[in-house]
């Protein structure tokens, strides 16, 4: 019997066969073989077709099969690992309905940022582990501003795993370690997170139904079978993102346990029993695989985008064709630990959170053309690369992790034993090297819940370390390079801020605050604006209705609430008051109004004022309220009025609006 496993990455769809009573893999496919087509229509946009996703499993299963000959009817189970934090969008009858927004996409960076200060910095932390941030909830936000008329077609909103798994069985669900990865996931209520929604103006209907991480979660329908290969009938019993994923494949399930990988950029998770965060955000937390509403494990993820970049561009740009990665692992071996006081840091691939998402730029510090050579200089990469990441385990620590094994795969940086004893030095942890993938792990988490294994423990007990790296007895030597190149970082650190530490931040959380300050202001001046409107009406309802009151007869009641009735809807629709108003929001608005007629002369006054309580903010709800229309007339009319304005894709009303500000 065999376990099946697939990992959905960016760059392509693993397939792993695993027997069941050895544990052993049996065969890895990979398709296709050159790394998947991006779609970036703009800067800092990253979609994917999610049927490609599909259509690329369905090869690297055949070949699979092809591969190993087995029978698909000896295929037991099936497990999901997928590409984190990815929105895919379906409608009623599970068609999608646009590319899905990727990982890597920054488009909805200022949303979430703002939703972080608006819902509360403390209680984002507290109660989400997280800042909004660039996650699943911010993307759906960017969807329903600027693209309304998709927006109101969608029945679901599903992570990549979610859509595969829909795929191959035609069930609807997720997970709470998915939840938690879009933010949707309230840690100290154990609920979904109604604030969020609330914020965003999110229906919770939006929400697959919840299915356990290790579950019977649908069987492989006729049509998957056909186009797969693959049994009908046959389970699909896990899924996970691949971070979790890949910390499962390395028996990463405990408290003090923490998985590692590096390749381009670097990736450390580590598990807590209890909620933890960092109140600068420089790290992630997610429910860990095994997490339950009544058992905690969660996940803190640290991301270094300059990791294995760094001695990569060294290899392809120094050392070019001659020499390869193990030529130059024995030239590092003859360089003393420090490399002879040559330092490196590893910060060329963009902003790192772990550093305030400072962009330093890579660096070489106290190079000796008489003294150093390129061996050297490998050996700098390396340390560098290991200080980074000793440095970013520290701030886990500061929080509150332990740190007493390191478990990794045996690929990318890892296969430098240089690198590896300098990092196990530095944390006076060991690291044991696994032969895994993801795609490995997945399929032996799909034995839990057919009955293949009794227990986690059982599904992971053949995974054994093929090299343990131990920490190094002269570590003073290792402490004494460390604290040059942490000086070196600092320096770095200090030059980029121009005058010493903390200024930047200092002058970055001072414009923060004063933007909104002002933008208070203006909000607070325009709710006045509606109170004095709304304070002269009730004065004028009370004279009337004083006046009814003292009425002698029925008939001069009926003909003051007639008046009554009368005032109020002549109050709905005056003219008079809409030009006072008007009058006033140019006032604070740099006369808005005055600007967007001359562009626009055919808005209506029902438009204007959809324009106006934009700009101050209101919900739609709000909206709908003052304008005497239903929520969805409300989201209709906005549609209406992004046309008439001719917003292009990608731009929200108000950000459009803003420009006339």
């Amino acid at each position: 019997m065999y376990l099946l496993g697939y990992d959905i990455g960016s760059s392509t769809i693993k397939a792993a066969l695993v027997r069941t009573d050895t544990q052993q893999m049996v065969a890895l496919t990979s398709y296709p073989e050159q790394e998947m087509d991006m779609l970036a229509r703009q800067s800092g946009w990253a979609e994917q077709q999610p049927e490609l996703w599909w259509q690329d499993l369905c090869v690297a299963t055949h070949r699979l099969i092809e591969k190993t000959g087995i029978s698909p009817h000896d295929i037991k189970g099936i497990g999901i690992s997928y590409q984190m934090h990815g929105l895919v969008l379906i409608d009623k009858d599970k068609q999608v309905l646009r590319p899905a927004i990727i990982w890597c996409d920054s488009r909805a960076v200022p949303i979430g940022q703002q939703a972080f200060l608006e819902i509360g910095e403390d209680f984002c932390l507290q109660h989400l582990l997280n800042s909004p941030g660039n996650f699943t909830a911010a993307k759906l936000s960017w969807v329903k501003d600027n693209e309304p008329h998709l927006y109101e077609k969608i029945d679901k909103i599903l992570l990549p795993g979610d859509f595969i798994a829909m795929m191959l069985t035609g069930e609807v669900a997720t997970t709470i370690p998915g939840l938690t990865e879009g933010i949707f996931w309230d840690f100290k209520k154990k609920e979904i997170a109604k604030e969020v929604l609330s914020y965003f103006q999110l229906d919770e209907d939006l929400l697959p139904n919840r299915t356990p991480t290790f579950s019977l979660q649908g069987t492989v329908t006729k049509k998957a079978a056909e186009r797969t290969g693959l049994a009908e009938g046959t389970p699909v019993s896990f899924r996970a993102g691949d971070q979790p994923c890949n910390a499962l494949s390395l028996n990463v399930m405990h408290p003090g346990e923490v998985a590692a990988t590096c390749g381009t950029s670097g990736v450390v998770y580590g598990i807590v029993d209890q909620p933890v965060f960092d109140s600068k955000s420089r790290v992630n937390a997610f429910a860990h695989v095994n997490y339950e509403q009544a058992f905690n494990r969660i996940g803190v993820l640290l991301c270094l985008n300059g990791a294995g970049i760094q001695y990569s561009w060294i290899k392809h740009q120094v050392a070019r064709g001659s020499h390869t990665y193990a030529d130059m692992e024995r030239m590092v071996s003859t360089v003393p630990v420090g490399s002879e006081g040559l330092c490196m840091l590893p910060y060329g691939n963009g902003a790192e959170r772990m550093l305030d998402n400072r962009n330093l730029n890579a660096h070489v510090y106290n190079i000796q053309f008489n003294r150093h050579t390129r061996g050297h200089l490998y050996r700098a990469a390396l340390e560098g690369v290991a200080f980074s990441f000793s440095y970013g385990i520290n701030i886990l620590k500061e929080m509150g992790l332990n740190v007493d094994v390191i478990r990794v795969g045996n690929d990318n940086m890892f296969q430098s034993k240089t690198f590896s004893t300098t990092l196990a030095t530095m944390l006076g942890s060991h690291i044991e090297v696994v032969d895994t993938t993801g795609a490995v792990g997945a399929a032996k988490a799909a034995g839990l819940a057919i009955g293949v294994y009794r227990n986690l423990q059982e599904a992971l007990s053949n995974i054994q370390p093929a090299i343990i790296h131990e920490p190094q007895p002269q570590k003073g030597m290792y402490d004494q390079a460390f604290s040059l190149w942490l000086s070196c970082l600092e320096k770095s650190l200090d030059e980029q801020s121009g005058s010493g530490p903390g200024t930047d931040q200092l002058k970055k959380r001072s414009r923060q605050l004063e933007t909104e300050l002002k933008t208070k202001t203006r909000d607070l001046a325009s709710t006045a604006l509606l109170l004095v409107a709304k304070n002269d009406l009730l004065s004028e309802l009370k004279q009337t209705l004083q006046s009814a009151s003292d009425a002698d007869s029925l008939t001069i009641l009926k003909s003051s609430l007639r008046k009554l009735v009368s005032k109020v809807d002549a109050h709905l629709s005056s003219t008079d008051d809409w030009a006072a108003f008007e009058e006033h929001f140019n006032l604070l608005h740099s006369d808005l109004f005055i600007k967007i007629k001359t562009d626009h002369p055919t808005l209506s006054v029902p438009e204007l004022k959809m324009c106006a309580y934009l700009i101050m903010g209101l919900s739609t709800k709000e909206i709908a309220q003052r304008l005497h229309l239903s929520m969805r007339g409300t989201e209709t009319a906005r549609f209406r009025l992004r046309k008439k304005l001719g917003i292009e894709d990608g731009l929200s009303i108000c950000e459009f609006l803003e420009r006339y500000q």
